[in-house]
């Protein structure tokens, strides 16, 4: 049961349209000191009243006002109050730094190609790279984020390549750890200044998500292993995967997405938790 006099963190939020097609606002909030979630909606009347910004995801909130609906197992909020608010996520000169750093490692590759073909891809898109989140609610969702978890995967790797006893070819999984999600910059929209996550509805309408995107980018610029390591990235068709890894650059790189997807800074509340 929701209390008004306790404080819950916003874990995750996103807009919706009903099957009537009204609008409403899906919220998962976390009672604070605790693992206790509770699922919430807000329909459009209320939504409008409140202000964008005190609807963060990693704001803290109490709900003043709200009832249960035992029908669906949650709870439609009426009414709520801004106690704390969170971060949009890395600040300009944290993600100029991740940037930068990111830059540094793919300009180390021997393979020309491959560098330059990933430098221009990342440079034209640089302002969209710098700020894209890498999910909506799963992980790493928050305003750099995408750039967060491509450096978590980098230095993941680095760590396990002296006790990884397969041979593996060591610039291609830290190019499959840098390519694998860069589709994620097309395939989310961020509202930079409340910090709300979105689908690009465009984009699912030609690539229908980020993995096909990234695939055929690989496969178009002439790197088919690179290619076949973002196509399974995910691990496993029930994941979405296109494939599972048949190589052990692919297998490596799945099992860093899956670290830093895991045990990374996968919230907003984690960038506050160590420095980069």
């Amino acid at each position: 049961m929701l209390d008004c006099q306790k404080e819950y963190q916003i874990k995750s939020f996103t807009i919706a349209n009903t099957n009537s097609n009204s609008i409403m606002a899906k919220m998962q909030l976390m009672l604070l000191g605790t693992d206790e979630v509770f699922n919430c909606v807000i329909w459009k009347e209320t939504l409008s009243a409140i202000p964008p910004e005190h609807l963060r995801i990693g704001n803290v909130i109490q709900v003043q006002a709200s009832e249960p609906n035992q029908q669906y197992n949650n709870y439609v909020i009426y009414k709520v109050k801004l106690v704390k608010e969170a971060k949009l996520g890395l600040s300009k000169e944290e993600h100029d730094v991740l940037f930068n750093d990111i830059l540094e490692v793919i300009q180390s590759f021997t393979d020309e190609k491959l560098k330059n073909s990933m430098l221009s891809f990342i440079i034209e898109n640089q302002e969209l790279f710098k700020v894209s989140p890498a999910a909506i609610n799963i992980h790493h969702n928050y305003i750099g984020a995408l750039m967060q978890h491509i450096w978590e995967c980098i230095q993941i790797a680095k760590a396990n390549f002296p006790v990884v006893f397969k041979e593996v070819n060591h610039e291609l999984v830290l190019a499959g750890c840098i390519t694998h999600d860069l589709g994620k910059m097309f395939e989310y929209i961020v509202d930079l200044e409340t910090g709300m996550i979105t689908k690009n509805k465009d984009f699912q309408k030609i690539w229908i998500n980020h993995i096909q995107c990234g695939f055929g980018w690989a496969n178009q610029n002439g790197f088919p292993e690179l290619a076949h390591i973002i196509a399974s990235h995910h691990g496993t068709r029930e994941w979405n995967a296109l494939v599972e890894p048949l190589t052990h650059e692919a297998n490596l790189v799945h099992q860093i997405d899956m670290i830093s997807s895991r045990l990374g800074r996968r919230e907003i509340t984690d960038l506050q938790k160590a420095i980069i």
